[in-house]
């Protein structure tokens, strides 16, 4: 891996959380104006997308497509979609587009942007599913997706019963021990298989000969995306935030989905 990270002048140690934000966000610009080898790693939704009340009620920009196509000629095909969505969920908000991608954390992966999408979990056991749907009919208001490598329980329709979801379904672990772990993300409680997860992903996808020996970029705004930070700058590159529910304007480098799409038009030649 090429170091070619830009370290500020007074030290990064020296930079406030706000300072840092904007300069990684800075340097990244900066590398892929300069033609550096960069490959840019992106969730959708809080991110690309605005957040909806529910995952099939997004508003998709008419031209997200196209702009993510110049950002990847740009950057010789290195760009890939990190989602807690499932990779078909993914290609039909960008279609006629399609990436190198990692859905339901990990727990799907395509290798290449035409490429079949391989499945690298089992499905959960039928008891555990239903157990699941249980604890959903006891608490109206959750809506219940099955991934097929997770599944995830939305309670943006019912935000005062993240408790109680949590609570019961903490009393499926000692029933189900080393099956699934919990992962809390915006407004959504996911089930997934232990071992999985973003970062984990990142990884896979970072090795692949299009996109090795290049500066890593992770841009995500949920708790989930943590783990893809930290896996981005193991490997001398950016994690970059984007400010919502659980990340501050402060510790951001972008303030919501608008700002980062003006950002990505500056990374497709097309910006200021």
């Amino acid at each position: 891996m090429q170091q070619l990270k830009k370290s500020s002048p007074r030290g990064e140690m020296e930079l406030s959380t706000r300072e840092h934000a904007a300069a990684s966000r800075s340097n990244v610009e900066r590398l892929v104006s300069a033609g550096s080898p960069v490959a840019l790693f992106l969730d959708i939704d809080g991110t690309l997308l605005d957040v909806a009340l529910t995952p099939s009620t997004v508003h998709v920009p008419p031209n997200l497509s196209q702009l993510l196509d110049s950002i990847s000629a740009r950057l010789s095909g290195a760009l890939a979609i990190v989602t807690g969505r499932q990779i078909q969920e993914a290609d039909r908000l960008l279609q006629p587009s399609k990436f190198v991608a990692a859905g339901v954390h990990g727990g799907q992966m395509r290798f290449s942007a035409e490429g079949s999408i391989a499945t690298l979990t089992p499905r959960f056991d039928s008891a555990l599913t239903e157990d699941i749907k249980k604890i959903v009919e006891d608490l109206p208001g959750i809506v219940f997706e099955d991934k097929g490598s997770g599944i995830a329980l939305h309670y943006r329709l019912a935000p005062d019963l993240q408790s109680s979801l949590l609570m019961m379904l903490e009393t499926l672990v000692p029933k189900y021990p080393n099956q699934f772990a919990i992962c809390e993300g915006r407004k959504v409680v996911e089930v997934l298989p232990v071992g999985f997860s973003k970062g984990r992903a990142l990884r896979k996808l970072a090795a692949l000969p299009q996109f090795a020996n290049r500066i890593p970029v992770m841009v995500g705004d949920d708790i989930a995306d943590i783990d893809a930070f930290r896996a981005a700058e193991d490997l001398s590159g950016f994690g970059l935030k984007v400010a919502g529910e659980n990340f501050s304007k402060d510790e951001s480098s972008f303030q919501g989905p608008a700002e980062v799409l003006d950002w990505l038009q500056i990374l497709a030649g097309s910006g200021r």
